[in-house]
């Protein structure tokens, strides 16, 4: 039987975190760039220079410019599909609960941490209907949307899959509002929409 010489598992251990290290700065830098300056207006070699990687680097973690970008929004979606499933988990037994809770966490901040806008709406912006990154942002979107509809059928709302899709586009208004418009109310205005087209289909108390 054949054993790795001594060592030889702490240096692999050590390798592998290298690697893993080097990606998550490629993917950091490019989601930094690619929000901030557009995807079409940042180039590869930008890329490595920032993430402090050599072009080689990059390329064995990623196969062309689509692959970086599609980590990019799968990193974008992931994080949001953390805060819809955390939010579900941690208030399991109020769905009402959750929907506030998915208004107010745009607006704690003020929606600065989307201060350019949607980054999906973005990005699909820049591609034709058939590349990556239009398809991934559906995805997201797709998937947020539907855990909005079965938090309102939870409530027996009168209408959930309707409420649902317009609870997506107030959401994503209000995104494109924050970025471009001056509304110093935007809010109060975003969270009493939202409100209203979930409370006008719930069950009326007795």
């Amino acid at each position: 039987m054949n054993h790795p010489a001594p060592g030889a598992g702490t240096t692999q251990a050590a390798a592998a975190r290298r690697t893993s290290q080097a990606r998550e700065r490629i993917v950091q830098t490019a989601d930094r760039l690619f929000y901030n300056e557009g995807i079409h207006a940042v180039g590869i070699q930008r890329i490595v220079a920032e993430s402090a990687v050599t072009r080689v680097t990059l390329y064995r973690h990623f196969a062309s410019k689509d692959d970086l970008i599609d980590a990019y929004l799968e990193r974008r979606a992931q994080y949001d599909r953390d805060q819809v499933g955390g939010l579900i988990e941690a208030h399991r037994d109020d769905p009402r609960r959750v929907l506030t809770e998915l208004a107010t966490a745009l607006t704690r901040d003020d929606f600065a941490a989307v201060q350019r806008g949607c980054p999906f709406i973005n990005a699909s912006a820049e591609f034709a209907s058939s590349h990556p990154a239009r398809v991934r942002a559906h995805e997201i979107r797709r998937w947020v949307t539907e855990r909005i509809e079965e938090l309102l059928r939870l409530l027996d709302h009168r209408d959930p899959r309707a409420t649902a899709e317009q609870l997506m586009m107030v959401r994503t208004g209000a995104v494109v509002s924050g970025a471009l418009d001056r509304n110093e109310r935007l809010n109060h205005d975003f969270v009493t929409c939202w409100d209203k087209l979930i409370d006008d289909g719930l069950p009326q108390a007795l």
